[in-house]
């Protein structure tokens, strides 16, 4: 709409080559996988997501990707603490 209005589709503007539309991606190649599967107590041949989700959810594992994990600070009691401190003061 341009000013309220509409306009021909023979005026408007022609869609951009990168417009957003339906993304359609590959299934998984067929991978061993790196775990142990339990049903047959050794590595699987894995042929695609779903097979992939299924291995996980039967094994009960859990895949761990590039999620931010922040760092937790070490819990010192007090005699670790000065010992730290001692330590770094005679570094």
């Amino acid at each position: 709409m341009r000013g309220g209005r509409l306009v021909p589709k023979s005026a408007a503007a022609p869609r951009a080559a990168g417009a957003a539309g339906p993304q359609i991606i590959s299934d998984l190649a067929p991978y061993r996988s790196a775990a142990i599967d339990i049903a047959t107590g050794r590595r699987a041949l894995i042929g695609g997501r779903a097979q992939h989700r299924e291995f996980l959810r039967r094994n009960n594992y859990v895949e761990v990707g590039n999620d931010f994990v922040a760092p937790r600070r070490a819990e010192l009691n007090r005699s670790e603490r000065i010992a730290d401190i001692r330590r770094a003061l005679r570094d």
